[in-house]
């Protein structure tokens, strides 16, 4: 798998390079390479009452899980536009490809990020392949941690696999096809319906509606969801949710808060999780502060609470160093974890 992404990463950069030249077609290279020292801890996938483990040493993705991506676009005319993308996960820590370490959830296919070609014009932008989830892009967006999936509540409490996180979908979708309307008012409509193909279920259907309006951004996102594809566990599954959420910037600071409300009709499970935060300047850098708190009734019931905290000072435009903080509490313990990152990009 080493020697795959060494490959890919030097045609990729062949490509780019070849291509310099055709002014008309442009190719970009980029990512993120993001890795800390310190203590993780987790409650790991598996039985209720498995408890919680923790990690010392160099950690992927203290701020952001690292990846690198290609992408391109050829003008068609009449301002229609080719566009594709393929971005691929990266253990920076190891040099493995993917994000999870075994024996943690299924490992990613190479491009898992997303992987998927396109048109835009006048009518909006159509995409088909492995796209990014609509209702996951809406929760970075109004959460003060964004898209760190270590730290950040929300993300931990719903999207991350190696956490718990309580919904089966991921933050790509693939065999999907999607469709995001052009920006009206500075509203934004996203929806996407994931093929079932051959699980024997149903599709999956995901939206949401962004709107932006100076220092004022509102998202409404939801989901149904009724298979996941391989290389997950297969099986029926029957969860839908709604999010709501809202970030206003006041300059000395900016303020973050959502509710979503989760079923899970097949297991019984209701999940309610309110999540705020802020960020806010300090000396160069920033300041992060966020809580969540999940509260499952039905089969089961608890409460799940996530604090963290953090500081970020830039370097430079691409380069960050950070310092996080956070606490998890879960049916079996408290997970504390804490690490100080650096993280560039490219």
């Amino acid at each position: 798998m080493n020697q795959r992404l060494a490959q890919t990463t030097l045609l990729a950069l062949g490509l780019v390079n070849a291509t310099a030249q055709a002014q008309s077609n442009p190719l970009s290279f980029y990512g993120t390479l993001d890795l800390a020292l310190g203590k993780l801890s987790s409650q790991p996938p598996g039985p209720p009452n498995a408890p919680v483990t923790s990690v010392n040493g160099v950690h992927n993705g203290g701020m952001q899980t690292s990846y690198f991506g290609v992408r391109g676009m050829e003008d068609l005319g009449d301002g229609l536009k080719a566009k594709f993308q393929l971005e691929s996960f990266l253990r920076a820590d190891t040099g493995a490809s993917g994000r999870f370490n075994p024996p943690g959830p299924p490992q990613d296919p190479f491009w898992s990020r997303s992987a998927w070609v396109g048109l835009e014009g006048g009518f909006g932008e159509l995409r088909l392949g492995n796209n990014t989830n609509p209702a996951w892009l809406a929760n970075v967006f109004t959460s003060a941690m964004g898209n760190n999936s270590l730290f950040s509540p929300s993300f931990r409490q719903q999207y991350n696999g190696s956490t718990r996180g309580s919904m089966a979908q991921d933050t790509g979708l693939p065999n999907s096809l999607s469709y995001s309307s052009p920006n009206l008012a500075g509203t934004v409509a996203t929806i996407n319906v994931q093929a079932a193909e051959g699980t024997g279920s149903g599709s999956n259907f995901n939206a949401s509606v962004v709107h932006r309006s100076g220092p004022l951004l509102l998202a409404v996102a939801g989901a149904r969801v009724q298979h996941v594809p391989s290389p997950d566990p297969a099986g029926a599954l029957d969860e839908q949710f709604v999010m709501l959420g809202a970030s206003y910037d006041l300059k000395v600071v900016r303020l973050f808060a959502q509710y979503t409300d989760f079923k899970d009709k097949l297991g019984n499970a209701k999940i309610r999780t309110p999540h705020i935060g802020l960020t806010a300047p300090m000396g160069a850098g920033q300041v992060q502060l966020a809580w969540a708190e999940g509260k499952t009734s039905g089969a089961a019931s608890g409460t799940r609470t996530t604090i963290s905290a953090g500081y970020v000072h830039p370097l430079s435009q691409r380069t960050q160093l950070y310092l996080m903080v956070g606490t998890d509490k879960v049916s079996t313990g408290t997970a504390k974890s804490y690490v100080t990152g650096i993280r560039h990009t490219f």
